[in-house]
């Protein structure tokens, strides 16, 4: 059970209530970590764009953004996370397969150097922020422009927040996840 009350609909008023309305037009609901975070009116009136921002942001592909944000939360075992990542990844055309495979271990699965090469940055950040050497960041220089390689750091560390934030408040997985494959949604 969450350590901080889940604000309902029902009960938002004001900056809340229109944040929890754009927020439900566009998923058909409310996330438990919005519910928590509208504690805090003015924060969540802040974080709502700037986390949608980052979401949705074209610089890097939805694909991509799906295995940085995976590979982060598995990193840390964060539930909430994996579980809503991967129907983000499924409908960024992931397979099980793939999905199962943004781990450091089993990132071989992955079908090229690119994607193997996010799944070991978001590892190697998500554990030790002075762990990124010189030779990792000239592989990720090879790889990537600096729009998508800021906008990649950028999903890797606001998933480690978010992780952070539900795994410290122990925010529960909404319903809605439950149906996800066992083999796809744990760490």
């Amino acid at each position: 059970m969450s350590v901080v009350k889940l604000v309902e609909k029902d009960e938002a008023t004001g900056k809340v209530e229109l944040v929890f309305n754009a927020v439900e037009q566009q998923y058909g609901f409310v996330p438990n970590i919005l519910k928590a975070i509208a504690n805090c009116p003015d924060l969540l009136a802040t974080f709502a764009p700037f986390w949608g921002g980052i979401y949705t942001s074209p610089v890097i592909s939805a694909r991509d953004r799906a295995i940085a944000a995976l590979a982060t939360a598995r990193t840390h075992n964060c539930n909430y996370c994996v579980s809503h990542m991967s129907a983000s990844a499924m409908k960024a055309g992931l397979t099980g397969v793939e999905i199962a495979a943004t781990t450091l271990d089993n990132c071989d699965a992955l079908p090229n150097e690119r994607e193997k090469l996010i799944v070991e940055y978001a590892t190697t950040l998500t554990k030790d922020t002075n762990g990124v050497t010189d030779d990792l960041r000239a592989r990720l220089k090879d790889q990537f422009n600096d729009a998508e390689l800021v906008n990649l750091t950028l999903v890797i560390g606001l998933y480690n927040l978010t992780g952070r934030f539900l795994r410290s408040l122990n925010i529960e997985v909404e319903d809605v996840f439950q149906q996800i494959p066992a083999a796809t949604a744990s760490a």
